[in-house]
């Protein structure tokens, strides 16, 4: 087996210093994980109705007893649960939602900011990102590759089953980026945990007269979570 490291082993092991941080930025330890996509070999698709994923197979079985579908495998090797639900009750806290735009290369952040400020490197933190002010100009050096996109960690419990622990959903769509502040605004009016619906809107359009079509990720706040169990006749 090939070993370039056989004799510098300085070099080995800030490679094996970077594989650590690569590992840490892509495999965080969630119970879950909603997918609104997936890959067909090398072409992203997107989805009519969540996928979630998980490393435990007894996770996945309970899963299914809740949204019903089939268990199937991740990409990554973990379980991966194609639901027949477009739409899924979550209890969401805004306090835990992270967002920030994000640049990656070879699994790692090479550029993340807040829009307009960088967040890291720490010698870069508060300095100007450079980023266009325009949104459209965002999304197009995204779309070359050559700016971050959105990166919004939602950590969600589900009502059904708390005892499932801690999942996320990671929205990386401009279109959840653009209905965020909207979002936040509804969740600060709720002290505490609040009941919300993740969904998947199926949306079409035509350009030139050709029909397109896309799938939507969507956070509805429905209300308290406390005041949503409180109003719960089985409760």
């Amino acid at each position: 087996m090939l070993d370039i490291f056989a004799t510098d082993p300085e070099a080995k092991a800030a490679r094996e210093e970077r594989e650590q941080k690569r590992e840490a930025a892509t495999r965080p330890e969630w119970s879950f994980q909603f997918r609104s996509g997936k890959r067909v070999g090398r072409q992203p698709v997107s989805l009519r109705h969540w996928r979630i994923t998980t490393p435990k197979l007894e996770t996945a079985q309970a899963l299914k007893e809740l949204f019903g579908g089939t268990i199937g495998e991740a990409p990554n090797g973990d379980y991966a649960l194609d639901t027949e639900r477009d739409r899924i009750e979550v209890i969401v806290n805004a306090s835990r939602i992270e967002s920030k735009l994000i640049q990656w290369a070879d699994g790692l952040p090479i550029h993340e900011c807040d829009g307009s400020k960088f967040l890291s490197p720490e010698d870069d933190k508060g300095k100007p990102c450079g980023c266009p002010g325009l949104l459209d100009e965002r999304k197009e050096l995204a779309k070359q590759r050559r700016g971050p996109k959105p990166n919004i960690v939602v950590p969600v419990r589900l009502p059904q089953d708390e005892d499932l622990g801690q999942g996320k959903y990671t929205a990386t769509a401009w279109s959840f980026a653009e209905d965020l502040p909207y979002t936040m605004r509804a969740l600060s009016r709720i002290e505490g945990d609040a009941l919300c619906v993740l969904r998947l809107e199926h949306v079409e359009y035509e350009v030139k007269g050709e029909k397109r079509e896309f799938t939507k990720p969507v956070l509805d706040v429905v209300s308290s979570y406390n005041d949503a169990i409180a109003a719960d006749p089985e409760d």
